[in-house]
């Protein structure tokens, strides 16, 4: 039987959408709309996150799941009237901040999620906690939320790659938080004065541990140079820290009549000993005339 194509699924969801939003609007639900339109949301999340769970290589589904689940949650609080204020848009943040935290639980390699998932997370509080903090508070806020990030990023992330350039952004935001969280408070006399003091004690605090980790590791050694060591003295021959050839059957010689093996082989001649022996010098001290080739030798 033929499988049925995504896109024949999604216009079946548009079509039946379309239809229940039509009756919900013509008024044939009655109060019971935005119970129903709400249920779907919050049975099709739930549905999503079980399919997730299933095969979690899939971790889409999980994105899919929790803002479903998030959007049928706001919309079943409007229906039973429950006003949460900002609050309402930071649910549908942190919905799709959960998808990507739960994509981080299933495969800890994905380290790339924690900027989404800590991202969103920040901006749900911000949105949710700006009516009760000043701009420069929730500015700060905002700065030292991105710092934890980027160290979630350097702690999680260094497991599985290098992500050691994450701590760069998480001093300089967590830095500039604090700065900016301490403009917002505005403290008065010393406090207020010598502050930064703080700020020059961690930076000491930080040298101090580099430095003594440093120092700890020690001088790098250096690796041996072998290619000097490997090469022979001048004159001096190549063979001489060889082991010995391991005695083997001698090979016979072939006579006059082998004839070398192969198809265009050139003729070999006949080398006279006689007439080689004939022309090599008599040795020094030595009387005996040079070999003739017409009187053999002795035997």
């Amino acid at each position: 039987m033929k499988r049925v194509s995504t896109g024949m699924k999604w216009a079946l969801f548009l079509v039946l959408a379309g239809i229940f939003l039509l009756l919900k609007n013509l008024g044939v639900f009655r109060q019971w709309g935005d119970a129903v339109w709400g249920g779907i949301f919050v049975v099709g999340g739930i549905g999503f996150l079980i399919w997730y769970l299933t095969d979690l290589q899939r971790w889409w589904r999980s994105l899919a799941g929790f803002a479903l689940l998030a959007s049928g949650v706001v919309i079943l609080l409007q229906w039973r009237q429950i006003e949460l204020g900002d609050w309402t848009t930071a649910i549908l943040l942190l919905g799709v901040a959960l998808g990507f935290w739960a994509v981080l639980i299933a495969h800890r390699d994905m380290w790339w999620s924690v900027i989404p998932a800590g991202v969103l997370t920040v901006l749900a509080v911000l949105v949710g906690l700006q009516a009760q903090l000043t701009e420069t508070t929730l500015l700060a806020v905002f700065f030292v939320g991105l710092g934890a990030v980027f160290c979630l990023v350097y702690l999680i992330g260094s497991a599985e790659s290098d992500t050691h350039w994450a701590a760069i952004p998480a001093a300089a935001l967590l830095l500039l938080g604090l700065v900016t969280w301490v403009a917002a408070l505005n403290p008065s006399g010393l406090v207020g004065q010598w502050w930064p003091v703080l700020l020059v004690a961690g930076g000491l605090a930080v040298f101090v541990v580099s430095y003594s980790r440093w120092t700890r590791g020690g001088p790098v050694a250096k690796a041996p140079d072998y290619s000097q060591a490997s090469r022979p003295a001048p004159g001096a021959s190549v063979t001489v820290n060889l082991p010995p050839a391991e005695p083997g059957p001698a090979k016979a010689a072939p006579g006059p009549e082998q004839k070398p093996s192969g198809q265009g082989a050139a003729p070999q001649e006949e080398i006279d000993i006689y007439s080689l022996l004939a022309q090599q010098p008599p040795e020094p001290g030595s009387s005996s005339p040079a070999v003739s080739k017409d009187v053999p030798p002795a035997s």
